[in-house]
């Protein structure tokens, strides 16, 4: 009975042996990799990039106002009643579209009697002219051009042709048609009031392509050419770029030391509209500058550095740096074509910091 105790105790001094090494082991195990993941965290997750040559785009910034390319004032044609508006602010015409029309009744009449006067005096003509030997208006050619004149304007008949080609002309503009494709704006006339009661008749505006005026310092101006490119970004909307190219640049400056530049865009979505201010940035290309990103260069101590990637560490450089955009700037000195520049995670960095590449 002692002998089975014995090794009962025996079996179960011997299991928690085996249990004991293989959590021991376990926790040598767990202890091994956290070393690792924390010796792994040592190292700073960056992004690099190579420096390299190339063309760069110098940015000048202004604010612009967006004018419409082609913009008409239209006014009443006739003088009469309005008799029919067939749009509003902000329909879309074509060219040949009428926009509003006035009662024709009076010019109607007045083409009539404008019509008759003119056949009138043209039975005077004919009695004229049978009075100098010719039978048919196809034959004045008869009589010297002058003689001709004087005996038409003596006949009335001169006068009469005049009134006669007004009276048409006021008749067939009762209606007042869109001279070019656009948006109708600033329209105020309404049916049953009289046509002199307003200014204008309304404002149209093409507004499939805009032209952009903009002001630059006149110390730009030599920089400045027609052709150069332009990026447009509304105020309400600055989720919105447009590009555009400069037209004109005017070769005055104004007491303020500003200079006027224009610059036309296509607008196929109609988001600019004739009024609206904008962001514009002027491009300016210079060619074979030495060039990173803009988030690459950090200020310390005063001067400007950048950290470059050698061997799994990042390595300080001072820098000197030249013109920049929103998102590069060029090097002068400091920094060779080809190194590998850190720029981003970089703010924490310091010389020889141990970095774990990610340019995924």
């Amino acid at each position: 009975m002692n002998r089975k105790i014995y090794y009962h105790s025996l079996l179960v001094l011997l299991v928690f042996c085996i249990a004991g090494g293989c959590k021991e082991k376990k926790e040598k195990k767990l202890q091994s990799e956290q070393a690792r993941i924390e010796q792994k965290n040592e190292k700073t997750e960056v992004k690099t990039q190579k420096a390299e040559y190339k063309r760069f785009e110098v940015e000048l910034v202004s604010n612009g106002k967006v004018e419409a390319k082609e913009k008409a004032v239209l006014k009443f044609l006739v003088d009469d009643i309005v008799d029919t508006v067939f749009v509003t602010n902000g329909s879309r015409v074509r060219k040949g579209d009428p926009i509003v029309a006035v009662n024709g009744e009076k010019s109607a009449e007045q083409l009539q009697e404008a019509e008759l006067n003119l056949e009138k005096m043209e039975l005077e003509l004919r009695s004229r002219l049978m009075s100098e030997g010719i039978n048919e208006l196809k034959d004045t050619t008869q009589l010297p051009p002058q003689r001709l004149r004087t005996i038409m304007l003596q006949s009335g008949y001169t006068s009469a042709l005049h009134a006669y080609e007004k009276a048409k002309t006021d008749y067939e503009n009762i209606r007042t048609c869109a001279p070019f494709n656009g948006i109708v704006a600033d329209l105020e006339a309404k049916p049953y009031n009289p046509s002199s009661a307003y200014q204008n008749l309304c404002t149209l505006i093409d507004d499939s392509q805009m032209e952009v005026v903009f002001n630059v310092l006149e110390t730009e101006i030599q920089h400045i050419r027609k052709g150069m490119e332009v990026e447009l970004t509304p105020y309400a909307n600055n989720q919105v770029t447009l590009h555009g190219k400069v037209t004109e640049v005017n070769p005055k400056i104004d007491e303020n030391g500003m200079v006027k530049i224009k610059a036309m865009t296509d607008n196929p979505e109609r988001i600019l509209v004739d009024g609206m201010n904008v962001n514009i940035i002027l491009k300016r290309p210079i060619e074979h500058k030495l060039i990173v990103p803009k988030s690459a260069v950090l200020p310390r101590q005063g001067k400007k550095v950048v950290f470059i990637h050698e061997n799994g560490k990042a390595i300080w450089r001072y820098v000197t740096t030249g013109v920049e955009n929103s998102e590069e700037i060029s090097i002068e000195s400091g920094l060779k074509a080809g190194e590998e520049v850190i720029y981003e995670n970089n703010l924490g960095l310091s010389h020889e910091s141990e970095v774990v590449v990610n340019n995924d």
